[in-house]
């Protein structure tokens, strides 16, 4: 089970760290072009192995949470362990959550690229139940936020349901305005790359900002945390709106 663990975690990060220097390439180059398309292609597939394996490192947190952690030393009471165990599953639900996230909105914004205004595919089950797993996930973070006064759970679980459910509308929508498939395409793979980045500055950058965040900017890690939905979200609703117009949508 360690092993199982580790592996997932060596792959997540070497990928996730290719991923988020990925995400800029399709972000820079003109749309539609082979560059675009190449370099949006190997972003997805990167992104399909970090939700995936974050998945699986998460949830054998959440089952079993000392596998890949070294538990409590053997004389610490009972309800010490307990603690180190709760602490190592709320860790493990928001990465399983931002697992979810950047799956669904990985897949849903190429499909939505690939099938444009053909949406058979997007309403196959798989699809439709990833997307309302989103919003299930989304929702029991926003519950464990509240009971844990959590403001990175609550942001982060009205975030997934708001996204969970705008795709749902976008899939089982009557008609469609023109190219408003390329603003969907957009607007998801931008939530995937919220995911990819506040996954980054959660877990791992917190660790190498650590030094940066002391002293009298203590108080600033809920701006990094925070930083990409905020920023991401800004730049969706910038852009949609742009795009809205100029395809009269």
């Amino acid at each position: 089970m360690s092993l199982l663990h580790q592996f997932a975690f060596y792959l997540h990060v070497s990928i996730g760290a290719c991923a988020l220097l990925l995400f800029w390439i399709p972000v820079f180059t003109r749309k539609g072009a082979l560059d675009h398309k190449r370099f949006g292609r190997y972003f997805a597939m990167a992104m399909y192995a970090v939700s995936l394996s974050g998945l699986l490192m998460s949830s054998l947190d959440l089952l079993f949470p000392f596998a890949g952690h070294l538990p409590p030393q053997l004389d610490q009471s009972e309800a010490s362990r307990a603690a180190a165990a709760a602490a190592i599953r709320q860790s493990a639900l928001f990465l399983f959550s931002l697992s979810v996230l950047v799956l669904t909105t990985t897949r849903h914004g190429w499909l939505v690229i690939l099938q444009r205004d053909h949406r058979e595919a997007l309403r196959r089950p798989v699809h439709v139940g990833l997307i309302a797993g989103l919003v299930a996930v989304g929702l029991w973070l926003l519950i464990q936020g509240i009971v844990t006064r959590s403001p990175l759970f609550m942001g982060f679980g009205v975030l997934e349901v708001f996204v969970g459910i705008g795709a749902l509308r976008y899939v089982f929508r009557a008609t469609l305005g023109p190219k408003e498939w390329w603003i969907e395409h957009l607007g998801a793979l931008i939530a995937s790359g919220i995911g990819a980045y506040t996954a980054f500055f959660v877990f791992g950058g917190s660790r190498l900002l650590s030094a940066l965040l002391s002293g009298p900017f203590e108080g600033l890690s809920l701006l990094f945390w925070f930083g990409p939905g905020v920023i991401g979200g800004i730049a969706i609703r910038v852009l949609s709106r742009q795009y809205r117009r100029k395809f009269a949508v």
